[in-house]
C-alpha cells in the first residue's frame, strides 16, 4: 500500500495488529462520502469527524428535558485543503495532482494527501489519545528535486472559512495577548433540568486557528516544510485550556514529530490492553479491517483510565464520564444521532466487548449510571415506586430526555440492563470473597454499614472490583431490584408476579403484558443483590432473600404447543417484530429453557423479524444459531449483519437501507459479540464453589468461570485462519486465547496474573480440571472442544489437591 510517508515511521508500532497494513488502513479518492459515514476521531473526552463543522465534548448538552442534545462546539478544523498551488517566475499555477483520503485506524489519523511529480502534501488530523483535551492538525510537504532544480514553495489554502458560531451556545471570543491565538468560551443556552443542573454548562477553547489569517493561506517550502495547528478544550476554565495548549505547543516546538509519536505510543498501548484479531488467508478479505475498525470506533468514545480523567463540569461534580451513545461521541446533535443520549444500547450491546478487553473503561461507563442515581431515585418516588427508575434516554442529569412519550412510559427494561451490566462486570473481574462464616448470619445487621465504612476512606481505589462493589455496584444492584419489587403485581389467577404496560425491545409493540425479555431480565435483576452479597461475603438483608423468592415467581409467556417463548402474553404468531427481542433470552441472558425451545425461537423469530431492522439483530441470531450448532443459519445471519457495513471507511448503518443512525455503535457492539460470544462461544458464569472445592461448607458460595465453546462454520474456514482474543481480562488476569482454524486447536496463554485451572467437558456433563496454566508455563494447546477457566485463588486448593475437580454445571 502506498500510504502517506509520515505514517511509515510507525510501521513497527502496529505490527501487533497485523503484518498487513490494509487491515488497519483504508483509502478513498472521493471527497463525496457523507459526513455521517466519515470515521470518528476521538478519545472519550472530545470527538469529531473529518470535515465536520463541530466538535463534541463528553457531557456537554444544550436543551431542556426532551430537547436535550449534544452541544455543537465550532471546530477550528472543519476545512480541508484546496489543491496546492505551485510558484514559478510567472506566479502561481495549479499543477496536476492526485488527491486521496487515508484513515489509519491503528492510531486514529485522518490524512488528506496530494501527490505530484514535484512534491507530496499531506494534512493529518487527530484527536490526541495522550492529551485528552488536544486536537492536532499537521500539514507537511515533501519536495522532490528534479533536473538539479531547487524546489519552489507551494501555497496552501483552506476550502472553507472557519466561523466560531454555534446554534447551541453563546460564544465569546476573548482578547488574547498573542494575535495569532484565540481564546473562546461558550455557554449552552439552556440547562437540561432546573432541579438537577443549577446553570447551563460551558466550554473553553484555546486555538491558534485564526480565521482571518488562515483565509490568506500559507506557504511551505524545503526550508519550512511543516505547519502545525493546535486546539485545546476544557470543561472548567480558560486557564486550564491554555495550560494544556502551552504544554502541547512546547513539545511540538522542541520535537516537531513528538505529538505524532505520542499518538502512536498511546494507541499501541490501547491495542495491547485488549482486542479481537481476525486473521484471514485471503488478502482480499476485508473482515480483519472491519473487525479492527469496529473496535476503534468504540475506543474513540471511551476515556483511557491510564490518564487522568478530565475534571468534571462544576455543575455536575459527581460525574467525569457520560456514557456511550448509539452514534458515539463524534455526533449527537440530530434526531438520527439519538441526540447523544445513553440508552440500554450501552449496557446490552456496547459494554460486553469493553468488559472483556477494556474493563476499567467499562467501569467508567457503569460509574455514569451511579452518578445518575439521584435523578433515577427522584423519578421512582414521583411514580410511587421504590428504588431507582433509570430513563429510557439519559444525558447530563439523568432525567428522562426521550421525546417519545410511549418509550418514556413503557420501556422499563433499561433498568434491567443497568443491573445486568453491573453483574457482568463483577462476575468477570471481582475475585470471590470466600470466608468460613455463613453470611446469612449477618442479615439482621445494618446492611449499609460496610458500605459507609469504605465510602469514608477517601483514598479508596474504586478501580478495584471488590471495593467498587461495596461503594457503587451494590447500591446499583439494590436500587434496581427494589424498583422491580415495587413495579410487579401479583396475579391470583396465575399465582405469579406480572409486569403490565411495558414496551419490549420490539418497538413495534408499544404496550403489552408480560414481555418475555422484560420479565426475564427483571427476574435476573431481583436475584442479583443476594447473589453478589454472598459472593463478596457482604451483609444479606432480608429484602435480598425476599427478592430472590419473587424472581422464582415471575410469570413467563410460554407457548407449550409450539414449544417456544412468546414475545409477550398477547403476542399473535406471525406478527412482524422490529428487532432481536425474545431470542435475547438465549443470549445474552442465558435464561434457562430447553434446547428445543431455543431452536424453535431462532427458527420462528427469524422469519418474522423486519429485514430492515437495526444492525445488531442478526448478530444475536448468529450467536444463538452457533450455540445450537446450526451453522448454515449462523452463516446466513452473520452475512446479513455485514450488509450494514459501508465503504470506504467500514462504517455501520442502523438499517440495511442506510436510513437512521450511521456509525451505529450498537450494531458494532452486536457484531463484536458475534465474534467473541458466537464463534468463540465465550460465556462468563457463576458456578457453585462447593462443587469445585468439596471443603466449602456454604452451598451459596459461587466461583466465576469463563467457558469457551468453538463454533466456526466450514464455509468460513477456507479464508479464516484464526480468531485471536488478545489480552482478554478475567479475574485480575490477562489471557490471550487463539482459535487456530487450520489445526482445530485452542492456544491459551496467561500473560498477566496468577494461575488458572483449565477444565474440559466429559461425557457426564461435568467439567474436569486436569491442567493448570501459570505465567511461567508454555502456552497450553488443546484440540477444539468446550473448555472452562477458573481462577486458582478462587477455589483455595489444599496443598495435596487432587488432579481433577468436578463442577456440576455444564457447558
Amino acid at each position: 500500500m502506498n500510504y502517506p510517508a509520515s505514517w511509515k515511521q510507525f510501521d513497527d508500532h502496529f505490527k501487533v495488529l497485523s503484518d498487513d497494513p490494509s487491515s488497519y488502513m483504508c483509502c478513498s479518492s472521493s471527497n463525496e462520502v457523507p459526513l455521517n459515514l466519515m470515521p470518528y476521531l476521538g478519545n472519550g473526552f472530545i470527538g469529531t469527524q473529518p470535515k465536520s463543522p463541530w466538535i463534541f465534548m463528553d457531557g456537554l448538552y444544550n436543551g431542556e428535558a426532551t430537547g436535550s442534545h449534544r452541544a455543537r462546539i465550532p471546530s477550528p478544523f472543519t476545512w480541508l485543503l484546496r489543491t496546492p498551488l505551485c510558484i514559478d517566475e510567472g506566479g502561481l499555477y495549479e499543477c496536476q495532482r492526485k488527491q486521496e483520503f487515508w484513515m489509519h485506524f491503528g492510531m486514529g489519523l485522518f490524512t488528506q494527501r496530494f501527490t505530484s511529480v514535484n512534491n507530496e502534501v499531506s494534512m493529518t488530523t487527530f484527536v490526541s489519545r495522550q492529551r485528552p483535551s488536544l486536537l492536532v492538525r499537521i500539514i507537511e510537504a515533501r519536495f522532490f528535486t528534479r533536473d538539479s532544480l531547487q524546489p519552489e514553495p507551494i501555497l496552501l489554502q483552506p476550502d472553507l472559512e472557519v466561523q466560531f458560531e454555534s446554534p447551541d451556545c453563546v460564544i465569546d471570543i476573548l482578547e488574547s495577548v498573542d494575535p495569532k491565538h484565540l481564546l473562546i468560551s461558550g455557554q449552552c443556552f439552556t440547562s437540561e433540568s432546573h432541579e438537577f443542573q443549577r446553570e447551563p454548562s460551558s466550554f473553553y477553547m484555546h486555538t491558534d486557528v485564526v480565521p482571518e489569517e488562515l483565509a490568506k493561506g500559507f506557504y511551505l517550502s524545503p526550508t519550512t516544510p511543516r505547519r502545525i495547528f493546535l486546539s485545546t478544550l476544557s470543561r472548567t476554565s480558560m486557564n486550564d485550556a491554555t495550560v494544556q495548549y502551552e504544554s502541547a505547543l512546547s513539545v511540538a516546538q522542541q520535537l516537531p514529530n513528538q505529538l505524532l509519536v505520542e499518538q502512536a505510543d498511546s494507541w499501541r498501548r490501547v491495542w495491547e490492553e485488549g482486542r479481537i484479531q481476525l486473521c484471514c488467508s485471503d488478502t482480499a478479505c476485508q473482515l480483519p479491517g472491519i473487525v479492527l475498525a469496529a473496535q476503534y470506533s468504540l475506543l474513540t468514545c471511551l476515556p483511557d483510565p491510564r490518564h487522568t480523567l478530565q475534571p468534571p463540569f462544576p455543575t455536575q461534580p459527581a460525574c467525569s464520564f457520560y456514557g456511550l451513545c448509539p452514534t458515539g461521541l463524534s455526533r449527537g446533535a440530530e434526531e438520527d444521532d439519538y441526540m447523544g443520549h445513553v440508552f440500554w444500547d450501552m449496557e446490552l450491546w456496547m459494554l460486553p466487548w469493553a468488559n472483556l478487553f477494556h474493563p476499567q473503561s467499562c467501569r467508567l461507563a457503569l460509574d455514569y449510571r451511579y452518578a445518575m442515581l439521584p435523578a433515577a431515585e427522584h423519578r421512582a418516588v414521583a411514580e410511587n415506586l421504590e428504588g431507582a427508575r433509570f430513563p429510557w434516554e439519559s444525558a447530563f442529569t439523568g432525567i428522562e430526555t426521550t421525546p417519545w412519550q410511549l418509550a418514556a412510559d413503557n420501556q422499563i427494561h433499561v433498568n434491567g440492563a443497568v443491573s445486568f451490566a453491573v453483574q457482568q462486570w463483577l462476575s468477570a473481574h471481582a475475585a470471590s470473597g470466600f470466608h468460613p462464616e455463613d453470611t446469612t448470619a449477618l442479615s439482621q445487621s445494618n446492611p449499609m454499614a460496610h458500605v459507609e465504612e469504605i465510602t469514608r476512606d477517601r483514598a479508596i481505589n474504586i478501580g478495584d472490583p471488590e471495593k467498587w462493589y461495596h461503594t457503587r455496584g451494590r447500591s446499583l444492584l439494590e436500587h434496581v431490584a427494589r424498583f422491580w419489587c415495587s413495579r410487579v403485581v401479583y396475579s391470583l389467577e396465575k399465582m405469579s408476579f406480572e409486569l403490565l404496560d411495558v414496551m419490549p425491545p420490539d418497538e413495534y409493540t408499544h404496550c403489552c403484558r408480560n414481555s418475555a425479555y422484560t420479565n426475564a431480565i427483571a427476574s435476573i435483576s431481583l436475584t442479583a443483590p443476594a447473589k453478589f452479597a454472598r459472593l463478596f461475603s457482604a451483609p444479606l438483608p432480608l429484602d435480598y432473600t425476599k427478592w430472590e423468592r419473587m424472581a422464582m415467581q415471575i410469570w413467563m409467556p410460554r407457548d407449550p404447543n409450539d414449544q417456544l417463548m412468546l414475545e409477550h402474553e398477547n403476542y399473535v404468531l406471525g406478527t412482524c417484530v422490529k428487532q432481536a427481542d425474545t431470542v435475547l433470552l438465549t443470549y445474552p441472558l442465558l435464561f434457562d429453557q430447553p434446547e428445543v425451545w431455543k431452536r424453535n425461537m431462532v427458527n420462528y423469530y427469524a422469519r418474522v423479524t423486519d429485514t430492515n431492522g437495526p444492525a445488531m439483530t442478526w448478530s444475536i441470531f448468529c450467536i444463538c444459531a452457533l450455540e445450537l450448532k446450526d451453522f448454515d443459519r449462523a452463516v446466513d445471519f452473520f452475512e446479513r449483519s455485514l450488509l450494514h457495513v459501508r465503504q470506504p471507511y467500514w462504517s455501520w448503518t442502523e438499517t440495511k437501507s442506510g436510513s437512521g443512525a450511521a456509525n451505529f455503535l450498537t450494531g458494532i457492539g452486536g457484531f463484536l459479540q458475534s465474534i467473541v460470544n458466537g464463534f468463540a462461544g465465550l460465556r462468563i458464569r457463576l458456578l457453585a464453589h462447593q462443587a469445585v472445592n468439596c471443603g466449602c461448607a456454604n452451598s451459596h458460595h459461587m466461583v466465576s468461570a469463563l467457558t469457551l465453546c468453538p463454533g466456526v462454520p466450514t464455509q468460513f474456514r477456507p479464508s479464516w485462519h484464526s480468531i485471536r482474543l488478545h489480552s482478554l481480562h478475567f479475574q485480575t488476569r490477562r489471557l490471550t486465547i487463539c482459535m487456530d482454524l487450520s489445526r482445530d486447536q485452542w492456544t491459551i496463554e496467561l500473560i498477566e496474573g496468577q494461575s488458572v485451572l483449565v477444565g474440559q467437558l466429559v461425557a457426564t456433563g461435568a467439567w474436569v480440571f486436569e491442567k493448570q496454566l501459570s505465567i511461567h508455563s508454555d502456552p497450553l494447546q488443546l484440540g477444539f472442544q468446550p473448555i472452562c477457566l477458573v481462577a486458582c485463588d478462587s477455589i483455595k486448593l489444599p496443598d495435596s489437591a487432587p488432579q481433577e475437580y468436578h463442577i456440576c454445571g455444564t457447558a
